[in-house]
């Protein structure tokens, strides 16, 4: 009975364990302490042990969290025990769908289906019942928007993406219009396709069915966080957060609400809209009406690099963190108040505590990182999969070349919506290491321009994502940077931020206990010569000139 007892209290929260603590560590010394000894101490621990289990609903209930990461190529879910550790996974990938040059879109029915397919995976994969999952946090890619019928349900149109910019004509219209100085201003972003915005305001000039539905109040229209909860809850809560919402270029980023002179402006309806909340919520976002969690809650919504910064447990003013995903997203924490740079980057909700008052963030966004690699793949062909770019690649590889991945444009520092890629410095000698080569050094110098503009930057940078995985990446982002990087044992500080914000609102765990979870990592330190370093940087910094303003 001792040894079972000692057994289940390893999924419980880590305060439990800490008070439950037995003084021997060995586990065959302590059942022999207790079989032949039965010391006074031992049977006490015994007493103690039994009134806990007694209550194993508590334990049940508890020591469970999971997590939806619905991201802009694929959507998981992850589980997390008590002690916070990753027990449960489970991924699927999605369809993006490119109708013309600059339209990205996705479909938002595929998006939910996959949602609840992942978490019936992520269960079974952790060999837990979803009635013991108490708590739920949800992390979703930020600036995608979907319309849908409040009253069937359906889309009514598909999910527009964040790397759309199909409203490229509108937003060069309002750089050059007085009030984009309001808008900046009230909301902490520059003006660009990158939003959510003009993307509804298209949505409402070009779908005659959203039109429709909206003139008989049955129109809705939200971030992808919405289009989750909202179908996740049965219908019944229709929300969004600080951090979702301060993408929009319609919320005042001081007061946390839609600002009724931006509405005006890009003539959108707040009826259509989600109600505003903070974003861990000890009350709930709403309750699941999902067969596969018939007793949990939402506890927490956040935009997917807010959530990374959360999960990277970068708490204090100055804490600074990169996610490499499709793209790189750099965050830095700013405290409780908003910093204006002035020097391209924005500034944004980094997220909404359990009280309503709100933390936030300076934020630099490069459309394109392991995109660049997928493309080299799918699109030139050039490589048959990431392992054989990763046999390509030659740190001490001598090049000229340089890759500008400017797809759909440039965002943070330069906000050219009209940059387009170029591949330079080609001679006759070229080959495949110099397109690996220019590739890496892409990735790390488009992080570089961004993270050069951070205000003093307080202890080590995390690093975080799928690029990360690469020790070679990291390496030379490390050079590039000339700052030393941590890259964490737990890589999916999105999911993982979105669980322990989630595990924070429930009572799940204390802010003790999170900030004990994963506390190793993998060190980077520079080490490129300076010479080389300003080299590179002189060059990217050529062709990226070369790459702006080429649309007309």
């Amino acid at each position: 009975m001792y040894l079972i007892a000692a057994l289940k209290l390893k999924n419980a929260p880590l305060s439990f364990q800490r008070r439950l603590e037995i003084k021997h560590r060995d586990e065959d010394t302590k059942i022999r302490n207790f079989l032949f000894r039965a010391s006074r101490e031992s049977l006490a621990l015994l007493i103690e042990l039994l009134f806990i289990l007694k209550d194993e609903s508590y334990l049940m209930s508890s020591r469970f969290v999971a997590a939806i990461d619905q991201g802009t190529t694929g959507t998981r879910c992850a589980i997390f025990n008590g002690s916070g550790r990753l027990i449960g996974w489970s991924y699927k990938r999605h369809r993006q769908i490119y109708p013309r040059e600059g339209f990205v879109e996705q479909d938002p029915m595929e998006l939910i289906n996959n949602v609840r397919s992942v978490i019936k995976g992520a269960i079974k994969d952790a060999k837990i019942e979803g009635k013991q999952i108490s708590a739920l946090g949800v992390a979703n890619q930020r600036e995608t928007v979907v319309a849908w019928d409040k009253r069937s349900g359906r889309p009514l149109y598909n999910a527009i993406s964040w790397q759309d910019s199909r409203t490229k004509s509108f937003i060069d219209e309002l750089r050059a219009d007085e009030f984009s100085k309001t808008i900046s201003g009230k909301t902490g972003l520059s003006i660009s396709t990158y939003f959510s915005a003009s993307k509804i305001r298209w949505m409402i000039d070009n779908v005659p069915k959203l039109r429709d539905k909206i003139r008989d109040g049955d129109a809705l229209v939200g971030n992808v966080d919405s289009w989750m909860i909202w179908n996740l809850t049965g219908r019944r809560s229709y929300v969004t957060d600080y951090t979702n919402a301060s993408r929009t270029m319609l919320m005042d980023l001081k007061k946390h609400r839609w600002d009724r002179e931006l509405l005006e402006f890009f003539k959108i309806p707040e009826e259509i809209l989600p109600e505003i909340k903070t974003s861990l919520s000890s009350d709930g976002l709403g309750h699941l009406m999902e067969a596969d969690l018939p007793a949990a809650q939402i506890n927490a919504d956040l935009g997917d690099q807010q959530a990374a910064l959360f999960g990277e447990r970068c708490f204090s003013e100055g804490n600074t963190k990169i996610t490499y995903g499709t793209g790189s997203f750099i965050l830095q924490n700013t405290g409780k108040k908003v910093v204006k740079n002035g020097k391209g980057l924005i500034s944004t909700c980094a997220y909404g505590e359990i009280d309503g008052s709100c933390r936030y963030a300076l934020e630099g966004s490069t459309q394109v990182a392991g995109e660049l690699f997928d493309w080299l793949i799918s699109k030139l062909r050039m490589f048959k999969s990431l392992k054989d770019i990763k046999r390509n690649f030659d740190k001490d590889y001598q090049s000229s070349v340089h890759i500008v991945p400017a797809f759909n444009g440039l965002f943070a520092p330069y906000w050219d919506d009209s940059a387009r890629g170029l591949i330079i410095g080609l001679n006759g000698n070229s080959n495949k290491k110099d397109i690996v080569s220019a590739a890496y050094r892409a990735v790390c110098m488009q992080v570089d321009d961004i993270v050069s503009l951070l205000k003093p930057i307080k202890g080590d940078i995390k690093v975080d994502g799928g690029v990360s995985r690469d020790d070679d990446m990291m390496q030379l982002q490390a050079d590039l940077l000339e700052r030393k990087l941590l890259r964490s044992e737990m890589q999916e500080a999105t999911a993982f931020g979105a669980a322990l914000a989630a595990g924070l609102s429930s009572d799940t765990w204390s802010t003790e206990d999170i900030k004990s979870f994963y506390p190793g990592g993998k060190v980077f330190y520079p080490k490129m010569d300076d010479e080389k370093v300003g080299n590179i940087k002189r060059d990217w910094k050529k062709a990226v000139e070369r790459s702006l303003h080429w649309i007309s």
